[in-house]
Formats: structure tokens, sequence, C-alpha cells
């Protein structure tokens, strides 16, 4: 399918683009919202109001939109994930780009708690609710039922598991002479 688009652009079609670029963002953080953006054209990602580069009819839209979503992804990698929210409701736009996805905000609340889960073992009440846009009973439930983490007054308390749980490390290496008598000896070899 996407051969079809990359190598017959006149087959291109705005909406196709901007909601696969949007389900995406929903699999972060993995690459594959670069690897798509990768597949567009260059002028899709040049800032709109610049000189050199006057756009064709329909690209500016494209342009636009694409430039938007890039800025949510940048918040997502960033782990800004309270400004992500308050960015995707700041603009018409961004609700537009995002309708045609079922379930955005829920599969952003998911994936930004799996991220979160990696990382925390535990988080004040208020900064995770910034950061999955949730507030009361709302929170509460997502936090409990989809999440299965514990509210204990202001803390969230993560579950341990094999991503979040801190464990120490030793790496011992087993270095013999010998090793370094033959590196020894060629350096001696080698003529000056």
């Amino acid at each position: 399918m996407q051969h079809r688009y990359q190598f017959n652009p006149h087959l291109n079609r705005d909406e196709t683009i901007t909601n696969i670029l949007v389900k995406a963002l929903t699999v972060f953080p993995t690459p594959d919202f670069s690897l798509c953006l990768s597949l567009l054209p260059c002028h899709t990602l040049a800032p709109l109001h610049t000189s050199s580069h006057t756009p064709a009819a329909g690209d500016a839209p494209l342009s636009e939109a694409v430039q938007k979503l890039n800025v949510l992804k940048n918040l997502l990698e960033g782990a800004d994930y309270a400004a992500f929210w308050s960015t995707l409701d700041s603009d018409d736009l961004y609700a537009d780009l995002v309708a045609d996805v079922s379930g955005f905000e829920e599969l952003m609340r998911v994936r930004i708690a799996a991220t979160v889960s990696q990382s925390i073992r535990e988080v004040d009440r208020n900064i995770l609710e910034s950061w999955l846009n949730l507030q009361g009973k709302e929170f509460e439930h997502f936090v409990g039922t989809v999440c299965g983490w514990n509210v204990d007054g202001d803390k969230i308390k993560v579950p341990i598991n094999k991503d979040n749980e801190a464990k120490g490390t030793v790496v011992r290496e087993n270095v013999k002479f010998d090793q370094f008598s033959r590196v020894i000896r060629r350096a001696y070899e080698q003529p000056a």
C-alpha cells in the first residue's frame, strides 16, 4: 500500500495520510510515526510561511496537519504529557485530525500509562492526573481498573514490573594475562 502512494503521488489523499499519522501516534514510543514521515515528500515538513517554498494547491492543509501532528509526537517523545493534552485541546484542527481514529484519547492514555509504568513506581496524584488528562472518578477508574494501580491518598503506586524494578547488576570480566602478552608482543613486532 505504501508503495502505491510513494511511487504514485497523484493517488495521495490528505485525509488518509493524516489518519495513518494519527494512528502511528497511538503506538508511541515506537518509531512508526517517524517512519511514516520519511515516506512523505520533503515539502510536507517544511514550515508553511517560508519564502523559498510556495505550496502547490492542496499542499498547505497537509503541511499544516503534518506539522501539528509532529508537534504532538515531539511532546510525547519528550514525555511532556501535560503539554501534549493542552496542545491537543488548543486548536480545533487537532480535534479534526484525531476525529477519525476511534478512541484516540483512551489509546493515548493507555500508552502514556504503559510508558509511565516502565520507569516509575510511585507518582503524585496531581501529576498523573495532568499526564492522563483525567480527574476525579474517571481518573480513579482508569488508574484502578485499566492500569491496575493503587490509589494511596495523594500517591499512586505502580506495581513492580520487570521494567521499573531497581536491581543491581554485577559485571565481571575474566581477562587472562596471556591475552595482554599477545597484544604487547604485537605492538613490539610492528615496524615503527
